[in-house]
């Protein structure tokens, strides 16, 4: 009997955990700062400001941040991989043609976060405010979205399939030309959800169907009414014999 033929559609599986050793060396400014061709392993960044950085080709393993400032930076094809951030502030971060790699991100200000065109892999997002965040052309593998607040989030032709999103605000998020194979959403706000076509494929809880339903509604030209409306009342006939 030949083998089954294969979907092509990747298997589910949970977020593998930063490879964080039990030692971490404190990390000092200038010596430990973000640079272009930089290198940055096994330190322990704490209450330090990396904001506005503009940096290309930097690698940072085995770290962790805990309640850093990297708002409004600038990175290009940089790797963030078996890394922990904790209270930090990635507002306006962003990022082409890089990767987070077995990172968690926990409790962070990420509003306006662009990581486009990049690597997203075993992740966890978690209570993270990610509103106006986008994530185009990106591929996102084996990433979850936990209590997350993605409203207006960008996700144009993003590879998210079996990505997990659990208790999340999602109000005018775009997901057009984005792969949602074998996705999850469970107890997510979904609002005025734009590229509603995109869905096909996710598996979506029943309670998060009804604010779903408008939005597939306006994307099959479907109009709502009661049945009441005026133009559906007969034509005056006063002047009928």
């Amino acid at each position: 009997m030949p083998p089954p033929a294969r979907s092509g559609r990747p298997a589910r599986r949970l977020p593998a955990r930063p490879r964080l050793p039990k030692t971490l060396t404190a990390a000092v400014l200038p010596r430990d700062d973000l640079a272009d061709e930089g290198h940055l392993r096994r330190l322990a960044y704490s209450d330090l400001d990396l904001a506005e950085r503009d940096v290309t080709s930097c690698d940072v393993e085995e770290c962790l941040f805990e309640g850093v400032e990297l708002r409004g930076g600038v990175l290009a094809k940089s790797t963030f991989a078996d890394c922990r951030f904790e209270r930090c502030d990635l507002a306006n971060l962003t990022t082409t043609s890089s990767s987070l790699i077995r990172c968690e991100l926990r409790g962070l200000r990420t509003t306006g976060l662009h990581w486009t065109d990049g690597t997203i892999r075993d992740v966890v997002f978690d209570q993270c405010r990610l509103d106006l965040s986008a994530f185009r052309f990106s591929t996102l593998t084996a990433v979850r979205f936990t209590g997350c607040r993605l409203t207006q989030a960008d996700f144009t032709n993003a590879d998210l399939r079996n990505a997990r999103f659990d208790d999340c605000d999602l109000s005018g998020a775009q997901f057009a030309h984005a792969d949602l194979t074998g996705a999850r959403l469970r107890n997510c706000v979904l609002a005025g959800v734009r590229g509603v076509e995109s869905l096909r494929g996710a598996v979506i809880d029943p309670d998060d169907l009804v604010a779903l339903s408008y939005a597939l509604a306006g994307a099959l030209g479907i109009v709502i009414g009661t049945g009441d409306d005026a133009d559906d009342q007969p034509g005056d006939r006063s002047g009928d014999d």
